[in-house]
């Protein structure tokens, strides 16, 4: 039988972490996916299934995702620190 690797010191709580993690990253998915469709719409007016599949982010797009995607697993995973812990991250900013 293999042990399991426990985070948080009970089973529970690391099977709700994954849950939290696995939504997240769901979550990171679609918006993702919204910023390309609206960054299309805004060039082309126009969106096709292909385009949407085939555009690789570059420059500023690639730039605005990166800043959104570290905003957001700073507010989802930084809701669990301390208000002290939440100070001191955003002052290291």
């Amino acid at each position: 039988m293999s042990k399991s690797t426990h985070y948080l010191d009970n089973e529970r709580l690391d099977d709700l972490a994954r849950m939290v993690t696995e939504l997240a990253s769901e979550v990171w998915i679609l918006r993702d996916r919204t910023m390309v469709l609206e960054h299309l719409l805004a060039e082309q007016g126009t969106v096709s299934q292909e385009a949407l599949d085939e555009l690789r982010p570059t420059g500023e797009l690639l730039e605005r995702l990166h800043a959104e995607r570290s905003a957001f697993v700073e507010r989802v995973f930084g809701a669990v620190l301390s208000q002290e812990e939440r100070v001191q991250a955003a002052l290291s900013r």
